[in-house]
């Protein structure tokens, strides 16, 4: 498994991409994250929380895509509950898969 920071940001790329039912550009994303002042690398929760709050509406308009309200704190739920030191449901079925190969 990779570093708990860096899959923070995995995680926050795949739940965007999941809620707009379509890939954007991980590196747009991965830049404009780095345009706000974080490290890419070593995302903490503080760090989600404050992208969340100030970051999220400004990809969500690049990528014109206007999400209900009720879809919109789904994902912000998602992304905040996020701890990186436990694996996610999806992690966990994956091991699960490769252990009984």
């Amino acid at each position: 498994m990779s570093k708990p920071h860096t899959r923070t940001f995995d995680f926050l790329y795949r739940e965007i991409c999941v809620t707009l039912d379509r890939r954007i550009s991980r590196y747009q994303l991965w830049l404009f994250i780095s345009e706000l002042g974080f490290d890419t690398d070593e995302l903490s929760r503080d760090d989600v929380v404050s992208f969340v709050q100030n970051g999220l509406s400004v990809i969500l308009e690049r990528e014109r895509q206007g999400l209900k309200t009720r879809t919109r704190r789904q994902l912000q739920k998602r992304l905040l509950g996020f701890d990186p030191r436990y694996p996610t449901p999806e992690e966990w079925l994956t091991n699960i898969g490769r252990s009984a190969a």
